[in-house]
């Protein structure tokens, strides 16, 4: 039966991912601007999976949901894709990932066609650009969504913070946004290590692996909490604004 509903799930997967590429790049034709490019593209993300949680069954909450009226640099814990399709449907954003990501077959694609900002892990000698960048998009009204741990995780431990690309709000009058993802259920059942490699995408887990895991799930309960917004002012409180975001999250996160 398992396997059944993993199959039924990939052959729902094809065309619907085709359906978004195929939205994204019409919209990129449509759009020479690159901030009306930008915002169809969040239009189309949000969308998109906001429809993903809903075929594969997955139902979320929110706790303390942030006004419309302003926008954010959203922090918080990464586990894997989910945390990523439920903030998209909840507060249409642009995502921040790796160059390495980029270069990923197939993920590149999809990345590219959500319009995330693109930043290099492996050698931070551009980081100078990568912050006007986060900046200028912030300035523009965006949201922005950053996930310092720098990986995604197995759900145990909420992994210590970078600091650097937070500063990316300095100057900008956008505050910084802590946020938690937490599972609830998962088929049902309070979230256990039974279910860890369904929900979480870390270490040498493929991304097919990890795309099995999930379609094999009947269905999910998610909490996503926003907490008090944070403000960072200058480039030098970068170590003090990475300790009280990093708190926020800890706080709130409820290891499985």
């Amino acid at each position: 039966m398992k396997w059944l509903r993993v199959l039924f799930k990939f052959v729902l997967f094809i065309p619907f991912i085709g359906s978004y590429i195929l939205a994204s790049l019409l919209s990129r034709l449509l759009s020479r601007d690159l901030s009306e490019r930008r915002l169809r593209y969040v239009q189309i993300v949000s969308w998109y999976c906001g429809l993903a949680l809903k075929l594969l069954n997955f139902k979320y909450t929110v706790k303390n949901r942030p006004s419309d009226d302003q926008h954010y640099l959203f922090v918080g814990n990464h586990l894997g894709f989910f945390d990523i399709f439920v903030l998209a449907a909840i507060k249409p954003s642009l995502f921040i990932t790796s160059v390495d990501m980029r270069e990923t077959p197939g993920l590149g694609l999809l990345t590219e066609m959500g319009g995330c900002l693109y930043v290099e892990r492996r050698n931070r000698s551009n980081i100078h650009n990568e912050l006007i960048q986060i900046r200028e998009t912030l300035k523009a009204g965006f949201n922005v969504v950053l996930y310092p741990e720098g990986t995604s995780t197995d759900g145990r431990q909420v992994m210590p913070f970078k600091k650097t690309l937070m500063t990316a709000v300095a100057g900008t009058g956008v505050p910084i946004m802590p946020m938690v993802i937490n599972f609830r259920k998962a088929n049902n059942e309070p979230m256990s290590d039974k279910y860890r490699n369904c929900i979480a995408w870390y270490g040498d887990i493929s991304f097919l692996e990890a795309l099995v895991g999930a379609f094999s799930l009947k269905s999910a309960d998610i909490e996503f909490e926003f907490c008090e917004p944070i403000h960072c002012h200058t480039e030098e409180d970068r170590r003090h604004v990475a300790e009280a975001v990093y708190k926020a999250v800890v706080s709130k996160y409820q290891p499985f």
